[in-house]
């Protein structure tokens, strides 16, 4: 359980077309970023981290890394 509430999509203005369009794209908006964007750079530099993570051009396939993060978000009690 967070200690913050998460904060309703607009609640900062800069990231509302961010988060609308990743749930127009059929996935979710994590109660972490919407934590988070109480300070909306950080939201950007996690966003910006993710898709390095995730980059397509790495060396392991980004199927694989997926299948990675949900192990271990199994593993830890994460419904993710």
């Amino acid at each position: 359980m967070p200690r913050l509430e998460p904060l309703p999509i607009g609640a900062a203005p800069e990231l509302k077309e961010i988060f609308e369009q990743q749930l127009a794209s059929g996935t979710y908006v994590a109660n972490s970023q919407l934590i988070m964007q109480r300070r909306p750079k950080l939201v950007l530099a996690w966003r910006a981290l993710q898709k390095a993570m995730f980059d397509p051009d790495g060396e392991v396939s980004v199927g694989f890394k997926r299948l990675l993060a949900y192990v271990v978000a199994r593993t830890h009690g994460c419904h993710y």
